[in-house]
């Protein structure tokens, strides 16, 4: 660990620091107490032991990066054809904009209407994401430099060599930013679907659980899992897409 590790470390022990004896303090005049680290390793150490819970985080996983990936693809295809055909990207800004506006309590609800249950999380996710990597992508197509593609049609080059050696190399820190930041987006608010839907075998509906039987201390481990779990796919995410050169 470098001298930068060492210093978050640092941080991270101070601050979980202040939050034990801040929490201590507090639970001496409040009714329901506010769980502590100590409180929070606990409740996290009884899910580990459980394997149900592994069985609850997958299905999420599952749901959640479903959603992902095919808006992913649709994304891509449509940010594609927006940079193509201006009539195109006329025709669906109003959609898009739409989308970008509801906010996921409302598109929950809104999806519930017409989607199981257990399809809602996948959807909440695709929807969020679709915007991200749509904009994101078409961005990248659109700043691709029209000189040099012009100057490699004069020289030869076919549509393929240019998309291949031109367009996408330029396009694909657009689309590495898509897809990091839409992989955290799409977990957060395929979470927040679970829980307004109370999807079965989800972590939304742990946290659903945690809350009704006041379980606070459950509640924050389950919160720390989420927040752990978001972290770790937006890294392997840029591991992947660098090639597993830049950590």
């Amino acid at each position: 660990m470098g001298r930068n590790g060492w210093r978050y470390a640092a941080a991270a022990v101070f601050w979980l620091a202040v939050w034990q004896f801040a929490a201590a303090a507090a639970n001496r005049t409040l009714l329901i107490p506010i769980p502590t680290p100590l409180d929070t390793a606990a409740a996290l150490w009884r899910f580990a032991g459980q394997g149900s819970f592994y069985l609850t985080v997958g299905a999420s996983l599952l749901r959640i990066l479903a959603g992902f990936l095919l808006a992913l693809i649709v994304g891509t295809v449509c940010a594609v054809l927006s940079a193509k055909w201006e009539w195109f990207r006329v025709l669906t800004a109003p959609v898009l904009s739409l989308i970008r506006a509801i906010p996921v309590a409302s598109f929950t609800i809104l999806v519930f209407l017409w989607v199981s249950r257990g399809r809602i999380p996948s959807a909440i996710s695709f929807f969020t994401v679709l915007p991200i990597v749509w904009a994101d992508v078409e961005s990248g197509i659109r700043t691709a430099d029209r000189q040099l593609s012009e100057m490699a049609r004069v020289f030869g080059m076919g549509r393929w060599q240019i998309l291949r050696r031109i367009t996408l190399p330029e396009a694909a820190p657009f689309f590495r930013t898509a897809v990091a930041g839409g992989l955290g987006f799409a977990w957060k608010s395929g979470v927040a679907a679970e829980v307004i839907c109370r999807s079965q075998t989800s972590i939304g509906n742990l946290l659903w659980a945690g809350k009704t039987s006041v379980s606070y201390d459950e509640v924050f481990a389950v919160t720390l899992v989420i927040v752990l779990l978001s972290a770790a796919l937006q890294w392997v995410a840029r591991r992947i897409l660098k090639g597993g050169g830049e950590p």
